[in-house]
């Protein structure tokens, strides 16, 4: 069957690797903050209870490819290469082989990386290279960086100029990052992605021009920003995360669900509700953990805290699917990760002071400098380049190649 893993490199025992762009996650960080995560314990339980329930499904013949496709649909194999590395448990590399094999085989390469722009995940694909030396998983993470919807070089940038695109344009930057830490040549049309990032925060929550807010998808755009800064050091980014995050609670936060609204508002479109959407909290929290390291303000901390303890209270009737339970474990060792290694009233000294306040991308993306610790972060200040919208109704279609996928996509979405 063309999607059977191939499991049995998946069990090698290796030394973790981490790499910058992949957010810091290691095995156990010591605390630089002595003040506990909250329900820690309960989301390490989640993690290897419904983990191992998920991985079943995997197996080859367990359930219908589709079904299998939508429980590894937010980069499964990242999902359990991480669990392996904070666990420091070998055997869920099987896991993320299961993961590989019915992603990368069954479905980039028969489609030669002409992915839809929601399914562009390289991640996973791209810890698989890193800790096995595969090489078909670093010719897939560059395949995708060059074939997906949206990453191409001729894409007109008005095509994901609003926010409706928000996330496509963070998983074009994730990819071309992550081609580039596989060995492909930096992409030029990183900065523009860059910029249209920005500009999505800018029309989220200083000009709010946008229709609608969605905070899973900001959490998305955070994310991407915050490795784009790993590589880049654009100074630009902590502000704008900042921006986000300062955003996002007044208006949005539920105090009594102990989550976010899905949207803010009811979308002209029909899409989206504002209802409480805890399974989602997971997908935001890292970036207050973040904050909280590159400035040492406590604020970020609690927040993150109320976060991080609602998603994993709130959500556990969500972690049976495998679509939820990768939302939740996605991104969310790298809370725990910057949340150990903050420390009160400490800037971290990762901002470089050196700062662009200039439009041109080619500036501000080679400010690399190493810096004392950072100055303030203004909170409404935003230099970006947005380029000017087209309605919904003129961009293309995205490609759903292979068999049912838009169909899939559309019922997904429906469970978040």
């Amino acid at each position: 069957m063309r999607h059977r893993a191939s499991a049995s490199r998946h069990f090698i025992t290796i030394a973790p690797v981490v790499t910058g762009c992949l957010f810091l996650l290691a095995s156990g960080p010591t605390y630089a903050d002595d003040t506990p995560i909250p329900l820690l314990s309960a989301w390490e339980s989640n993690m290897t209870t419904f983990g191992r329930q998920i991985c079943n499904k995997l197996v080859p013949g367990a359930e219908d490819w589709s079904l299998q496709f939508g429980d590894i649909y937010y980069d499964g194999e990242r999902v359990y290469y991480q669990i392996a590395t904070y666990t420091g448990d070998p055997t869920w590399k099987y896991c993320a082989g299961l993961a590989e094999s019915i992603y990368r085989d069954g479905y980039v390469i028969p489609n030669n990386g002409k992915l839809a722009g929601y399914d562009d995940f390289t991640s996973g694909l791209l810890m698989d290279y890193e800790r096995t030396g595969d090489t078909t998983s670093r010719d897939t993470v560059v395949l995708i960086s060059q074939n997906a919807s949206f990453a191409s070089d001729g894409t007109p940038l008005e095509w994901t100029a609003d926010t409706s695109s928000s996330r496509e344009v963070a998983y074009v930057i994730m990819a071309y990052l992550n081609a580039e830490s596989a060995g492909a040549p930096r992409r030029a049309r990183l900065a523009d992605m860059v910029n249209q990032a920005l500009g999505h925060i800018d029309q989220w929550f200083v000009s709010k021009t946008a229709p609608y807010v969605r905070p899973f998808m900001v959490g998305i755009t955070m994310q991407a920003l915050i490795q784009a800064y790993g590589v880049t050091h654009d100074s630009r980014i902590p502000n704008a995360v900042k921006t986000a995050l300062d955003g996002l609670m007044p208006g949005m936060w539920l105090p009594d669900s102990k989550c976010f609204k899905y949207t803010n508002v009811v979308a002209a479109d029909g899409t989206g509700d504002m209802s409480p959407a805890p399974d989602l909290n997971l997908v935001i929290a890292p970036a207050y953990a973040w904050m909280y390291y590159v400035t040492g303000d406590t604020k970020y901390r609690d927040l993150g805290d109320q976060i991080f303890a609602g998603g994993v209270t709130n959500a556990q009737n969500w972690l049976y699917l495998g679509k939820q339970f990768d939302q939740s474990y996605w991104w969310s060792p790298a809370y725990v990760t910057w949340r150990k290694a903050a420390q009160p009233g400490v800037p971290s000294g990762i901002v470089p002071t050196t700062t662009s306040t200039g439009t041109d991308p080619s500036v501000s993306m080679a400010n690399t400098a190493s810096t004392p610790p950072p100055p303030s972060i203004p909170s409404k200040t935003l230099t970006v380049i947005t380029a000017p919208t087209i309605p919904p109704s003129d961009r293309p279609t995205e490609q759903t190649t292979g068999k049912f996928l838009g169909k899939l996509k559309k019922l997904m979405d429906k469970v978040r």
